[in-house]
């Protein structure tokens, strides 16, 4: 009996033992490690607010747009991983993000993963502008942050030009540049003999033209070579800015005796086509529209001349200077009017075919009109001796006046994009908001801006101009 229990008792023993085996060899291998090795989250929390970058995975990419002024080269981005892995770069550790990091994830299990993180700053377009220190900045459009600045060896009054992304402008140390427009990189300069430079460029299928004291001249735009210059002995000045239609290249000129009024020259040789006679005629740059040229001139008004004949078409008598470049907009053409005293201060709209006023907008400031207007939305935008006039292009109707710097003469264009008005005033650029007003932002640069006006490109890269560019009609 006591033999049959011991066996009982065996078997049973066995039977818990097996039992006990086969639990253990349910249970994982305590030895097993983690194999992710992913990057979950990167973000630059240095900056305010913080950026969180958009990781593709499938890509094994990271990118984020960051805001304009951020310094690439001393960022310290905060990156989590998969759990138990490690990184390298570290978290927290400063990289130059000036070209693309290869960060590479280990997982607990060792193997690797890379991601190419590539930052860049956020492209909210450009406002260009130079001042009497002879610095031209780039600034972004959005904020004001600079994103670059290139110093010349003269004042800058010149308003600059950007066409394919090259921005052209002229300084007083004789010479024109053209500057990549993204970085602010010297592509070429030219020294064509320039003096007194206030003119914008015009541009137009591969030759910039510009005119200043005795000269107008043709330059490639590639390399800065002259293609042609002509002079007349007996016209001074050049210096309105030119204007480009069809082939022609149209001027207004300053001399004496019968050497006033505009010039017409073959775009491609310089040869003179033909030239319309006026009284004196100032720094009212040539605006065309519907085969008729128009321009203001000294003591003598506001004219229109057939641009195939140079015959005057009408005259509007004006006893006030017009130094205000035209712009041209729905069947009017839009001017300012006054100049130390002279005659009554205004805002004219006139109706291009005929000459006819359409509404005159009377300031109550001593104004003197070298900033020309603009025309966007419905709204022409101008400015006069400290104050900006926002008025309704059809009515004259005031929508919004404001003076942001008390008794400061604004010799700056406008340039409207972006919903804004941009202009310079002063020792500054400003950005207003086109509907009220309201100021957006403002940017302190090292001396006043005279007479050079904005040229601004968006995010997309349409360039604006100011009413002041023969680029603008």
């Amino acid at each position: 009996m006591k033999t049959k229990i011991k066996i009982f008792h065996a078997l049973i023993a066995l039977l818990m033992l097996s039992s006990l085996v086969s639990c253990n060899n349910d249970d994982p291998d305590p030895a097993t490690k983690n194999s992710s090795k992913a990057i979950i989250s990167f973000s630059t929390n240095s900056l305010n607010p913080a950026i969180a970058a958009i990781i593709d995975e499938s890509a094994k990419t990271i990118k984020a747009d960051l805001p304009s002024g951020t310094d690439l080269t001393k960022l310290a981005p905060v990156i989590t991983v998969s759990d138990k892995a490690t990184i390298a770069p570290a978290s927290g550790v400063v990289q130059d993000f000036t070209k693309p990091v290869v960060y590479t994830v280990t997982s607990e299990d060792g193997n690797t993963q890379a991601y190419t993180v590539t930052l860049k700053i956020a492209d909210n377009g450009t406002v260009y502008i130079g001042n009497l220190d002879g610095i031209f900045y780039a600034l972004d459009a959005l904020t004001g942050a600079k994103k670059w600045e290139f110093k010349t060896g003269d004042a800058i009054q010149s308003t600059p030009t950007v066409v394919d992304g090259i921005v052209y402008f002229a300084s007083w140390d004789k010479k024109i540049y053209a500057l990549d427009a993204a970085t602010g990189t010297k592509k070429w300069d030219s020294a064509p003999g320039l003096l007194q430079p206030f003119a914008a460029p015009a541009i137009e299928k591969g030759l910039l033209y510009y005119g200043c004291e005795h000269y107008l001249f043709a330059l490639d735009i590639a390399t800065g070579v002259v293609k042609w210059k002509f002079q007349d002995d007996e016209v001074y000045s050049w210096q309105a800015s030119p204007t480009v239609v069809d082939g022609i290249v149209y001027a207004s000129i300053r001399g004496g005796g019968s050497k006033v009024g505009i010039y017409g020259l073959d775009a491609l040789t310089g040869d003179p086509k033909w030239k319309a006679a006026t009284t004196f005629i100032t720094e009212s740059s040539p605006a065309i529209s519907n085969g008729q040229l128009y321009v203001g001139s000294e003591y003598h008004g506001f004219s229109a001349f057939d641009i195939k004949t140079g015959a005057v078409n009408w005259e509007f008598p004006d006893a006030s200077l017009v130094n205000s470049s035209p712009t041209i907009s729905n069947g009017l053409v839009y001017f300012g009017s006054g100049l130390f005293g002279t005659g009554t201060k205004k805002i004219l709209a006139l109706n291009a075919g005929t000459g006819t006023k359409k509404w005159e907008y009377p300031t109550d400031e001593g104004t003197v009109y070298y900033s020309s207007p603009l025309v966007s939305n419905g709204i022409v935008y101008i400015g006069g001796k400290s104050k900006l006039y926002a008025l309704d292009a059809a009515s004259g109707e005031k929508k919004w006046i404001i003076e942001p710097e008390q008794n400061t003469l604004i010799y700056s264009g406008v340039v409207v994009a972006n919903a804004l008005v941009y202009i310079g005033i002063g020792k500054k650029v400003y950005a207003f908001d086109a509907s009220t007003g309201t100021k957006k932002w403002e940017f302190l640069t090292s001396r006043t801006i005279d007479q050079s006006s904005p040229c601004v490109t968006d995010k997309n890269g349409k360039v604006f101009h100011a009413g002041i560019s023969g680029m603008v009609q």
